[in-house]
């Protein structure tokens, strides 16, 4: 359920399981503390049947069915983001993930890149082509195995697996794959100068890297 501030047009996001049935209710938005009433809305009546006429029709408009069942039920508090994500991964646990993809994307690229290699030398005769094109695939190949499984149903690496945690969107979501792709190059400019981009995940409020804000993405602990 969506609900937005009359004041400052704040967008929240809550389960309709945490309001209580049939009850309005009123919360302060964090951003500028204005008033919102939250009510569910009346459940809409069992659609007629073409050509019936209905034996007891309702004894007021259709637009006020539900409202004298609803009454006030004080305060609703939204739940802190950290509840809802099982807490931001810390960095540690970010930069161990790292390694470990690091190491399997290593394998990887010596495995790729021989066969490569081999395959060139043998067409070719030549040893010329081999660098440029084991530099591409080292591109390609970082470039898929991020945006592939970070944007999967898993929404993480195998490292990002070992250590449980997962990308997602602020609204904890899944990421689409063209934001995980725009969040793997944007790592180029968290590297630059001296990896500062990436240290910002041990000190933000959030635990995110320069790359995490641009693509509006977070870090957190899977369930």
């Amino acid at each position: 359920m969506q609900i937005i501030c009359p004041t400052c047009n704040a967008q929240y996001k809550i389960k309709g399981t945490a309001l209580p049935a049939g009850k309005r209710v009123v919360a302060t938005c964090k951003k500028c503390g204005g008033q919102i009433v939250i009510q569910e809305p009346p459940t809409p009546p069992a659609e007629e049947k073409h050509g019936t006429i209905p034996l007891n029709p309702p004894p007021f408009p259709e637009s006020q069915k539900g409202e004298k069942d609803i009454q006030d039920s004080g305060r609703f508090e939204f739940e802190s983001e950290e509840k809802i994500f099982n807490g931001y991964a810390g960095f540690w646990k970010r930069f161990v993930a790292a390694l470990i993809d690091s190491t399997v994307l290593f394998v990887g690229g010596l495995l790729l890149g021989g066969a490569m290699g081999f395959s060139v030398a043998f067409a070719t005769g030549s040893t010329h082509a081999i660098e440029p094109l084991a530099n591409l695939s080292g591109i390609l190949m970082g470039w898929l195995y991020y945006a592939f499984m970070e944007s999967s149903s898993r929404q993480a690496t195998l490292g990002k697996m070992l250590m449980k945690i997962k990308v997602a969107n602020v609204s904890g979501q899944a990421i689409s794959f063209g934001r995980a792709t725009a969040r793997h190059f944007a790592k180029i400019l968290s590297a630059i100068p001296l990896a500062l981009g990436y240290i910002m995940a041990g000190f933000t409020r959030k635990k995110q890297g320069l790359h995490d804000m641009i693509t509006g993405c977070v870090v957190v602990n899977a369930a």
